[in-house]
């Protein structure tokens, strides 16, 4: 990543608006962090975007804990810091 790079990360990325808005700014040059409760449910965009090699990442994210909510939010920063 450049330090122009920019970030998103977006909630509820295994179906809906969640979904279409990580397809999205991936495909619009945003690093995507799409984030889900279950990583099995990404498995159709985890694979979309390794089709068209796209800079999106899943990761396992549920809102209603504030741990794993900062822990998540933590990683994403440090990786994408990288």
């Amino acid at each position: 990543m450049t330090s122009s790079q920019r970030v998103a990360v977006v909630t509820g990325s295994s179906s809906g608006n969640g979904y279409e808005t990580s397809l999205t700014l991936a495909r619009n040059g945003f690093l995507t962090y799409g984030t889900m409760r279950s990583l099995h449910k990404g498995e159709n965009i985890k694979s979309l975007a390794q089709k068209e090699k796209l800079p999106l990442k899943t990761v396992q994210l549920d809102v209603t804990d504030d741990i794993p909510v900062k822990n998540a939010i933590q990683s994403i920063t440090y990786e994408s810091n990288r």
